[in-house]
């Protein structure tokens, strides 16, 4: 018996039976196709037959690992979102910040309500729990720090599955000013225009910004930088510049037409006799003088004009004798350039009668013969700047701080100055230089002090807080006291300075620009004009004035207790 013949038909799912055509039904090919079952059956052909009745068991299992890794992935969100960020937070000050106040309000706060008890804080390693404030949702602890760089630890044990969680950061406390200096300037009158040009260029720390008012001034990554502004003659520009902690520290420009000044000294007495001062100003038009220095408060404590000060009323330190406003009209009618002499801290009259602004004797009373007033006083810095703001609103061109230093002649060693306080000499005598600098920006004064001949050698401020340097950050002029009679035998390799006038100015000088150099103070000396050990003759005066020009220094003073001055050493008037 033959067997029939079974025929396929690829294209669909009839099959021939003999000589009867039929459909074949195949449930699991009936359903639905996607590619997921696409892929399915192309693996089990290519699998072997148990292993293709395991993948639909494999199935549900599948279904179950899935349903549990995202239950898992669903708890591990909610343990590092809602239960295991630490809840302390708030820190004060923010890590990686600067604070410039030295008492530092150091702080953390809890995001939940916590025990007290399990708080602790430790700053540069030191348990400073017993002195913090905690409470349940904040803990602070109120510190003195030097500065520098610090580190704090916010510690909270809360036991069970929170654990002991820490929050450590750090600050840097910086309480100093950044440092400021102006190495050039260029004030330009603008044509047809009561304006001025001022160029400038200087030097400040790496990280500070500096700003003209409003406006930005490119800094390098050095700190060096250079700017440019518009203004007028009637106020001096400043220059800011603000470290990261806030700290600033300023500088001025003055914009008023720079002299070349070559003047003389005249003492109360003489500014206020109107004879006195007519042969003064005669002097000038005779002369290469073009300069006038007038005592408004001289080393006696006396100040020669009626000031409105109620500490000067009450001791009696003002008179009336020179009228302030006649007397620098009259001079700046002849075109004399005015500078007003304010001696600082050598007052006998303040110190007489206020001891409590006096430098004592730390066996009792006052020190040496009670003529000094205590540098670190701000009530001292305010009644001599008052001076020096007084004669600025008269007019003066310049104010000059004359023994604006500590004592010298005596054993400096029993001195005790009543407001003494952590700052050393030095920064006490810049600290006031800037104080009025400050207060007299806005009269477009400039600024200058009379130092100590020898404060620029190897011997350095010498004790009295006249650092150059420093000083010269703070002033537009610098006044050495070149006198050769005070110089002792010996001093710069010479035998005699009293007797070598020449050369004692030549080695001043030459120390003197070395120590401004990168400065924008300029140098005008004082030379002698009097006797003192010897006889000074015209010549003598002409000898130091040539060894300042000789120098490069353009300016110079002369003094003369009496004002009587050598006019034979002096050139004629330009014509």
């Amino acid at each position: 018996m033959s067997k029939k013949r079974v025929f396929s038909n690829k294209r669909g799912r009839e099959m021939l039976l003999g000589d009867k055509k039929q459909t074949l039904s195949f449930p699991e090919l009936d359903r639905q196709e996607s590619p997921s079952s696409d892929f399915s059956r192309r693996l089990r052909k290519i699998l072997p037959a148990s292993w293709s009745r395991g993948l639909e068991r494999v199935k549900g299992i599948h279904l179950v690992i899935g349903l549990v890794f995202v239950t898992l992935i669903a708890l591990l969100i909610w343990f590092f979102f809602f239960v295991f960020p630490s809840p302390i937070g708030g820190l004060s000050p923010g890590s990686s910040s600067y604070v410039s106040d030295a008492n530092v309000d150091v702080k953390a706060t809890f995001s939940q309500k916590v025990d007290p008890k399990e708080v602790s804080i430790k700053v540069d390693g030191k348990d400073v729990t017993p002195d913090a404030s905690i409470k349940p949702k904040s803990v602070s602890c109120k510190l003195a720090l030097t500065d520098g760089e610090h580190k704090a630890v916010v510690s909270l044990d809360g036991g069970g599955l929170m654990g002991k969680r820490n929050a450590d950061w750090s600050f840097t406390v910086d309480t100093t000013p950044p440092d400021l200096k102006i190495t050039s300037k260029k004030v330009t009158q603008q044509k047809e225009s009561d304006q001025v040009d001022v160029s400038f260029s200087g030097k400040t720390d790496k990280g500070t910004a500096v700003t003209v008012g409003d406006d930005d001034v490119p800094v390098d990554s050095n700190g060096d930088f250079k700017g440019n502004a518009t203004t007028t003659r009637a106020q001096s520009l400043q220059i800011t510049a603000t470290d990261k902690a806030g700290n600033e520290a300023n500088a001025y420009v003055v914009t008023q037409k720079t002299p070349t000044a070559r003047g003389a000294h005249v003492s109360i007495y003489i500014a206020a006799s109107d004879t006195d001062l007519d042969k003064m100003i005669d002097l000038v038009e005779r002369t290469e003088l073009n300069a006038l220095e007038i005592d408004l408060k001289n080393e006696y404590g006396l100040i020669g004009f009626d000031i409105n000060n109620p500490l000067a009323r009450e001791i009696g330190s003002a008179n009336d004798y020179i009228d302030l406003d006649a007397c620098v009209d009259r001079v700046r009618h002849k075109d004399i350039y005015t500078i007003c002499r304010v001696v600082t801290f050598k007052d006998p009259i303040l110190a007489e009668a206020r001891p409590g602004l006096a430098v004592q004797n730390k066996y009792g009373g006052p020190w040496g013969k009670g003529g000094w007033t205590d540098p670190y006083s701000r009530e001292v810095w305010d009644y001599n700047v008052s001076v020096a703001e007084a004669a600025a609103k008269a007019g003066f061109n310049e104010v000059q701080f004359d023994y604006v230093r500590f004592p010298s002649d005596g054993n400096t060693d029993d001195c005790l100055y009543p407001g003494k306080d952590d700052r050393t000499p030095v920064e006490v005598i810049n600290g006031f230089l800037e104080y009025a600098r400050e207060k007299l920006a806005s009269y477009n004064v400039f600024i200058s002090a009379d130092l100590f001949g020898l404060t620029a050698s190897d011997q350095g401020e010498m004790g009295i807080g006249q650092d150059v340097q420093e000083v010269a950050k703070h002033v537009d002029y610098l006044s050495p006291m070149a006198y050769p009679s005070h110089y002792n035998p010996g001093e710069y390799g010479i035998k005699s300075p009293v007797d070598n006038p020449g050369d004692t100015v030549t080695a001043t000088m030459e120390d003197f620009k070395k120590a401004i150099k990168g400065t924008s103070a300029r140098l005008r000396p004082w030379l002698q004009d009097f006797t003192l050990k010897v006889t000074y003759t015209p010549d003598m005066v002409r000898r130091q004035i040539d060894a300042v020009e000789n120098a490069g220094v353009e300016e110079w003073l002369l003094w003369d207790p009496d004002c009587t001055y050598s006019e034979s050493a002096l050139k004629p008037a330009p014509k």
